[in-house]
């Protein structure tokens, strides 16, 4: 009986068995299943597929990471903005005027403050890239905090671009650039067409008598023979401020109350200069008062909105005309008590402050109260006095609370085709126009990107094949702006105990500053901001749980095909080897087999 045909089958499948063995101990030392693609045969295919899908969820994923962060840190400090223009406008409410010695408020120096750290806010940078100036991210995009208030290098800061801007605003005479005319007699002479030389070789003189004061005046050559000599001659002569030059070459006279008259009682046919001074004509009172604004189309002061009244026996017009003037005309049918008239005058910063005037018939009398005279005279001139200490308050109030606050426009507010605005001076106190401010002399506080393009879309990110999200940001947006030209118009100013309309200005400017820091409803708030933001970090956050899971279904599939499980693998190994074993001894024992030891 011969044992060789079984032996060499035992043979084969040992040597099969020792094959698989190496293998599974091959997956076992590196835990896959193949070493090469070609090994998994159809499914290499799959398998680089699904490869290059993980290599792009990898870089989505490291986009959404970096994402994240920045988008975690931008909203953390516009809640800090938001929260820091809260107090700011809660305070507003609760403090009180007590000037300290730096003629600033305690709330106006913890404004100061937010201000400073809403600059650092907003100058934010994340790995040297600032988040705050849209696609500009190599700079900070907002000047220093002191810079900006105080200017650097010969350029205007704010405190002067709002100094400049309220100088503008008051006119020289303190009552916001409008033009009173009283009731006091007045007369203008004709054109002088030689301003410079008014007399000739002839003797001439004029002789003008104003309340019952004649005065004599020489305008021949060698005497007051110019306009401007005349003119000082003449009110030193009456001790009063009572001759003008009127467009450089006109004389006007005007009494300096309501009841004198204005007579030439002589005056020499020489002096054909003032033939508008005409000899015997007495000019009287006219009991009217016209308010007008000094200058048609000018930016600056109050200006004339309407005029109503309940004045009984007086006639109100305008507002009319260039430059736009009220007129009133009182008549011998005087007012009673209790009578108004009402003057809405427009403020620099689109605000209206209402004058209450209030004729009365006797004492005590309040603010706008004004005393019902003898006569038309005297009751206008009654009504020219009060309106015009009323205007100069108001002008030390509102109107230089809005002109600080038309001044953060001017400052704060521009873009691309708009550049920040100055008043055109000097003089400021005179000035009729604004101009273009330029970075030679001016601050220009916002240095990142100017575009007239969403913010969000400033920096993009894509997170997924078909999803970018839009989270950049600028700090000149309309709610970041705000909170910072707002808070900058609450810090600057000072104010003197000691002056009566102080308190009134104060708190006019908190008002304004509380208006601005409640965001109406049509206008950008910073929460519109923290909300887009937020929405960005959710749609990433989304694509990232949706990344999460691919990744981790694609790399099952892959696992399925190239990685060994070891425990399996281990089981097999053990079986195979007792395989082997088994076979071995088999062979073993055929091997012994004889005739003998059959039989």
């Amino acid at each position: 009986m011969t044992t060789i045909s079984p032996t060499l089958g035992i043979t084969r499948t040992v040597a099969e068995a020792r094959r698989t063995i190496s293998e599974l101990q091959q997956q076992l030392a590196t835990g896959r299943k193949v070493q090469t693609y070609g090994d998994l045969g159809l499914q290499s295919t799959q398998n680089l597929s699904l490869r290059a899908e993980l290599s792009q969820i990898k870089g989505y994923t490291n986009t959404i990471a970096l994402l994240d962060i920045r988008l975690d840190l931008s909203i953390l400090n516009l809640d800090r903005i938001r929260d820091l223009a809260a107090d700011t406008k809660s305070d507003a409410l609760e403090t009180g005027f007590e000037p300290l010695a730096s003629g600033q408020t305690v709330y106006q120096t913890e404004v100061g403050t937010r201000f400073n750290e809403v600059v650092s806010l907003l100058n934010l940078d994340v790995n040297g890239r600032h988040l705050f100036g849209g696609r500009e991210t190599e700079q900070n995009p907002v000047r220093p905090a002191g810079e900006i208030l105080d200017g650097a290098g010969g350029q205007a800061g704010f405190k002067q671009i709002a100094a400049e801007r309220r100088q503008a605003d008051l006119g020289a005479d303190g009552r916001g650039r409008l033009v009173l005319t009283g009731p006091e007699a007045s007369v203008t002479g004709s054109v002088v067409g030689t301003p410079g030389d008014i007399g000739g070789v002839a003797a001439a003189q004029v002789t003008i008598d104003i309340g019952g004061n004649a005065q004599n005046f020489d305008i021949s050559d060698g005497g007051l023979d110019t306009l401007a000599a005349l003119e000082a001659a003449i009110d030193t002569a009456f001790g009063a401020d009572v001759a003008t030059i009127v467009g450089g070459n006109q004389l006007q006279l005007t009494a300096t109350n309501a009841t004198d008259t204005i007579t030439i009682t002589d005056i020499d046919a020489g002096a054909a200069a003032l033939a508008g001074l005409t000899a015997g004509v007495t000019t009287n009172p006219t009991a009217a008062i016209n308010i007008a604004e000094d200058t048609a189309g000018s930016p600056f002061g109050f200006k004339l909105s309407a005029a109503t009244s309940a004045l009984t026996g007086t006639t109100v017009t305008g507002p009319a005309g260039s430059p736009p003037a009220v007129g009133v005309q009182f008549t011998s049918t005087l007012p009673n008590d209790g009578e108004t008239m009402r003057l809405s005058l427009g403020l620099p910063d689109g605000t209206t402050h209402e004058l209450t005037l209030t004729a009365r018939s006797s004492g005590p009398l309040g603010d706008g109260d004004f005393l019902i005279g003898a006569d038309e005279n005297a009751t206008a001139a009654n009504f020219q006095a009060v309106v015009t200490t009323s205007i100069e308050t108001e002008a030390q109030r509102s109107l230089s609370a809005a002109s600080l606050f038309a001044s953060t426009n001017d400052f704060f507010d521009f873009d691309g085709s708009n550049p920040p605005q100055r008043v055109d001076g000097p003089p400021f106190d005179t000035a009729t126009a604004l101009r273009d401010a330029t970075t030679t002399d001016t601050v220009v506080w916002y240095q990142g990107e100017i575009s007239t393009t969403s913010a969000r879309q400033s920096n993009l990110a894509k997170v997924d094949d078909s999803i970018i999200v839009a989270y950049g940001a600028r700090a000149n947006e309309n709610s970041l702006r705000d909170v910072l030209k707002t808070m900058a118009a609450l810090s600057i100013e000072t104010f003197n105990p000691s002056d009566a309309n102080a308190a009134d200005r104060y708190n006019e400017i908190k008002l304004r500053g509380n208006k601005e820091l409640s965001f109406p409803t049509g206008t950008q708030a910073v929460d519109d901001i923290i909300m887009e933001l937020t929405v960005a970090k959710t749609v990433a956050g989304r694509a990232g749980e949706r990344h999460t899971a691919s990744d981790a279904f694609m790399r099952d599939i892959i696992g399925e095909a190239e990685i060994a499980d070891i425990y399996e693998v281990s089981s097999q190994i053990l079986s195979l080897s007792g395989r082997i074993e088994a076979s071995l001894a088999v062979s073993a024992s055929l091997g012994r087999l004889s005739i003998l030891n059959y039989l």
